[in-house]
C-alpha cells in the first residue's frame, strides 16, 4: 500500500480503537485536551514507519537527513524492504516497547496509538500481491502471509487501491466524532 492509504487507515484503526475502548486520554494543556492530537500524530508516525526501510518511503523523506541515515543504517544491515521491519515479532517488539515509553513518560494511550499505526501498516501490507513475512520465524520468509485469497490481493498503487483509500477514508469521518472530543472543537473555535 502507498503512504496515504497507510495513514487512513492507521486513523479508521485508532478511531475505531477509541470508539471501542476509550483509549485516549485528555491530556490537558491549558485546558485544551490535547491527547486526541498526540495520538493522531502518533498513529500517522507507526503507520508510515515500517516503510521506512524502502526507497521510495514518504516517511524517509518527511524526516529528512534522520530519516535516510536511519534507512541507510537498517540497509547496511542487509535490511530489505518488507524485511525486518514487517515482521509480526517486530510489530510486537515496537508496540510493547511504545506502549511502556508512553506509560514511562505518562502518555500510555500515545504509545500504544504509535503500536497501532505500526501493526495497522503490517496487517493492511498483509493485503497485497507482495503479502507480509508476519509470521517470521515460524515461516520462512518466502512463505509471507496474507489476508486475502490470491484472486483478491490487492496491487501496492494499483487501480483498487484508491478504492481502499476511498472507503477507509468514508469510515474514518464515520469514526472521527470518537477521535475528537467536543472539548477540542470548542477550544479550536476559541482560536480560530
Amino acid at each position: 500500500m502507498v503512504g496515504k492509504t497507510h495513514l487512513v487507515i492507521g486513523l479508521a484503526t485508532l478511531a475505531g480503537a477509541e470508539a471501542a475502548t476509550g483509549l485516549v486520554q485528555p491530556h490537558p494543556v491549558k485546558d485544551i485536551p490535547v491527547g486526541s492530537l498526540l495520538c493522531i500524530v502518533a498513529v500517522i508516525v507507526g503507520a508510515l514507519a515500517p516503510d521506512i526501510d524502502a526507497e521510495e518511503s514518504q516517511i524517509r523523506y518527511e524526516m529528512g537527513e534522520a530519516g535516510l541515515a536511519f534507512s541507510k543504517w537498517l540497509q547496511s544491515f542487509g535490511v530489505e524492504h518488507r524485511g525486518l521491519t514487517h515482521y509480526g515479532l517486530t510489530a510486537l517488539v515496537v508496540t510493547t516497547i511504545s506502549g511502556l515509553l508512553g506509560w514511562w513518560l505518562g502518555y500510555p494511550d500515545v504509545g500504544l496509538a504509535f503500536g497501532l499505526g505500526y501493526l495497522s501498516h503490517i496487517l493492511a501490507d498483509s493485503l497485497t500481491l507482495a503479502g507480509t513475512p508476519l509470521l517470521w520465524p515460524l515461516q520462512q520468509k518466502e512463505q509471507n502471509f496474507y489476508l486475502l485469497p490470491a484472486a483478491l490481493r490487492v496491487r501496492t498503487g494499483g487501480p483498487v487501491e484508491p478504492l481502499i483509500f476511498i472507503a477507509v477514508t468514508i469510515l474514518l469521518v464515520f469514526l472521527l466524532p470518537a477521535l475528537v472530543p467536543p472539548e477540542l472543537i470548542k477550544s479550536l473555535r476559541h482560536w480560530l
